[in-house]
């Protein structure tokens, strides 16, 4: 009997050794099977993450643009109100550069009409009134050249001073600047 027992002592250990060996053999293989997937994960994860930013970097540029765009053309806003004022008061030298001839070119240019009210510059009002004779004519400190005229009805008003002119100009005149500039930044730096 001792053997019997024996015997079955010994095959139950083999059984219980080989389904223990068994067992630790399917935890290895899942153990495998799961640190795969975690490194599949990870992989995918990083590929993400990459992807992630890539794309932040790519907000960041494009924000970074915009603001360097919006900066820029305020500063051409700014630097363009300034050239503005500078031509502005350039235009008591141009008066004076010209002499009466630009009051003269200024009256020739009016429409036929009888004007009664004339606004020029006050260093003009004496030559104002030799070219229009029946005419009120005024002094004006905002003027530094040319004149406005009215008609005698008061229907017809022609703004025809170098403050004017440059209003309507600079628009043209503007994009020249900036093209200058920037010619002359692309020169210096090369």
């Amino acid at each position: 009997m001792n053997t019997l027992l024996e015997h079955l002592r010994a095959v139950g250990e083999e059984k219980v050794c080989a389904i223990w060996q068994q067992a630790e053999a399917e935890v290895q293989a899942y153990q495998k099977e799961k640190e795969a997937a975690l490194a599949e994960e990870r992989k995918r994860c990083r590929l993400q993450g990459q992807q992630a930013l890539v794309e932040f970097g790519r907000g960041l540029m494009v924000a970074a643009e915009e603001k360097a765009w919006l900066r820029r053309s305020e500063a051409e806003a700014q630097l363009a109100e300034r050239l503005y004022h500078l031509a502005q008061k350039e235009l008591d030298w141009l008066r004076e550069q010209c002499g009466s001839r630009l009051l003269s070119a200024c009256a020739k240019e009016l429409p036929q009409a009888e004007w009664k009210q004339l606004r020029v510059s006050e260093s003009e009002v004496a030559f104002a009134r030799t070219l229009f004779p029946e005419a009120e004519v005024a002094g004006d400190r905002s003027i530094s050249g040319g004149l406005v005229a009215e008609s005698g009805d008061g229907r017809v008003t022609v703004i025809n001073t170098l403050e004017k002119r440059l209003e309507r100009a600079w628009p043209r005149i503007l994009p020249g600047f900036f093209r200058t500039l920037r010619e002359e930044k692309e020169n210096a730096a090369s």
